[in-house]
């Protein structure tokens, strides 16, 4: 079923409020704390904390490193579509000048706050901060809070594409899913997911592909396509089959398998079969966690109305927390799963902590989600 949206000007009616696609996006911002708690048990080199453990252990039986390419492969893609979604159902009921004023508040402001915060905190893992770079380590980088600057980018567009008159309503929007495999191919080869990117200059081929992911959420939310629950059945596939194919195309002779150039593909072949596993793992699982969720979490409770508030300020806050946890267990000698639950429990804990008692009812809470009401 779904349902055409008028968008033309501003709307009285009150947004509606999709507890799924609350839920949904807490999710996709709390899976960061277990992803980037991953690292340190990976082959990684720019990161700056390194277990021995990972020396040991092929990146392709390594289940870190597998866990760490299931989330990031949907992660961030999935967190795109719902901000355009929503991004499109503010401008039905409030109208573009509100929409503009409301991005700069909850996304621009923080940014700017994190600048000289959590930016200078998360980077001085990377190389030793001194007085005279602190307040301007985001030139160096803006660590995880690159998604907020791609985002005010992507709402700076959308906002000009509607004062054009532009709509997102024909069924030829669906062309956005095959065209992702385009900044896709440009990826790393054999990768599942996007590339990385801190730069205040965003990359063109990163920043379309999460565009690509926006401005679907933007036609998911005026054409009223509604995600039926049989879609989370596009998880299986993606998880079971496709994850491994790109395994796969990754390094095959570590599977035991011939070389993908043994069997006759060119270099441009081999780039182009690991772009499209990658744009059918990520398309399955954002679809079948839309319909996951909408299964599981289209009523109103309570708590996971509470976990989806504090989600922000948790994702906003949680690798200086990560890296510090990871440098403060590196070398204790336990398991090292046992340090990788320790890292994602004791962060969840002190975040949501902080959150309950110092942020929630406070000008930091209003300013990331709005005025709460105490129970």
């Amino acid at each position: 079923m779904t349902r055409e949206c008028e968008m033309n000007g501003r709307s009285s009616l009150a947004p509606v409020r999709y507890h799924d696609l609350d839920a949904l996006r807490s999710f996709a911002m709390l899976s960061g704390i277990v992803l980037h708690a991953c690292l340190f048990l990976m082959p990684a080199d720019l990161w700056p904390v390194r277990d021995e453990w990972p020396n040991y252990h092929d990146l392709e039986h390594n289940p870190y490193a597998i866990l760490f390419a299931a989330i990031h492969g949907f992660r961030m893609p999935l967190f795109y579509l719902i901000s355009g979604f929503f991004t499109a159902m503010l401008w039905q009921s409030r109208g573009l000048n509100s929409l503009a004023r409301h991005r700069l508040k909850r996304i621009g402001l923080p940014l700017l706050v994190g600048t000289a915060t959590i930016i200078p905190a998360t980077n001085a893992f990377f190389f030793p901060p001194n007085p005279l770079t602190w307040m301007f380590s985001w030139l160096f980088g803006l660590a995880h809070l690159w998604f907020l600057w791609y985002l005010i980018l992507m709402a700076a567009a959308f906002i000009a594409c509607a004062r054009l008159g532009l709509r997102f309503r024909h069924p030829a929007w669906w062309i956005l899913v095959p065209a992702s495999i385009l900044p896709q191919f440009l990826m790393r080869e054999g990768m599942i997911g996007a590339d990385g990117s801190v730069s205040f200059i965003p990359i063109p081929h990163v920043f379309g592909y999460y565009l690509v992911f926006y401005l679907f959420g933007v036609f998911f939310y005026q054409k009223g396509v509604e995600v039926r629950r049989w879609w989370s059945a596009g998880l299986a596939p993606a998880i079971l089959v496709v994850l491994p194919a790109g395994y796969f195309m990754l390094d095959p002779e570590s599977m035991g398998l011939p070389p993908s150039s043994a069997i006759g593909m060119t270099a441009a072949a081999i780039g182009m079969t690991a772009a499209a596993i990658g744009m059918a793992y990520t398309w399955l699982a954002c679809f079948g966690l839309l319909g996951l969720f909408r299964w599981i979490a289209s009523t109103n409770r309570y708590w996971v109305r509470y976990v989806s508030d504090a989600s922000y300020w948790m994702y906003l806050c949680h690798l200086p927390l990560v890296l510090g946890g990871q440098t403060l267990v590196v070398h204790w000698p336990i398991s090292v799963h046992i340090k990788f639950a320790l890292i994602c429990i004791a962060v969840t804990v002190i975040l949501l902590a902080t959150y309950h008692f110092g942020v929630r009812y406070t000008l930091v809470g209003r300013m990331l989600n709005g005025p709460r009401v105490r129970h």
